[in-house]
């Protein structure tokens, strides 16, 4: 069988590839610019790319861990997105950025409800039940809902300007 050209010799393992999920040993500067170029190289129109982006940030923001990558292509798909840029997007969604995304998330859909709970996660763990996490569930979703679509929104048009002068300029070439 003949050697991929660029395979590396000895398969990554498992525990580094979950670290470099977490934490890249490249950078994070570089490890984003991969992603923008990997975003930037999938074929479609301007608008199924920026689509797929704009459904893959919204995921990012979900509260449900575990269902950004379902999130994301389901949404990617009802709006004639490409799945492949939202999960190249979603992938923002990692355990480092996951507890700044949920923390903006109930900040803003705290504005909208007049409830004064006050998070604690010491007591969350305390009570061990759900109804210690119930009040704060509702402001949790609503703000990544807005959130998610507002960033989904703002990114929309430059991903659709971008891939739309990425593929004029290699039409001309």
């Amino acid at each position: 069988m003949p050697a991929m050209k660029f395979a590396r010799r000895t398969p990554k393992p498992f525990a580094d590839k979950i670290r470099d999920t977490v934490w890249p040993r490249i950078g994070w500067r570089r490890a984003l610019g991969y992603r923008v170029k990997e975003l930037m190289r999938l074929s479609g129109s301007p608008h199924a790319i920026a689509a797929g982006a704009a459904a893959g940030i919204f995921a990012a923001f979900s509260p449900f861990f575990g269902l950004h990558y379902v999130i994301a292509a389901s949404l990617a798909f009802a709006l004639g997105g490409s799945v492949l840029a939202a999960a190249a997007v979603t992938t923002l969604a990692n355990p480092l950025t996951l507890p700044l995304f949920w923390a903006a998330s109930y900040e803003v859909g705290a504005l909208f409800f007049t409830s004064s709970a006050h998070f604690s996660a010491r007591a969350l763990i305390e009570q061990h039940s759900w109804a210690a996490l119930e009040p704060f569930l509702e402001p949790l979703v609503l703000g990544s809902v807005v959130l998610g679509t507002a960033l989904g929104i703002a990114i929309y048009v430059p991903v659709r300007l971008m891939m739309a002068h990425r593929q004029a300029k290699k039409a001309r070439a």
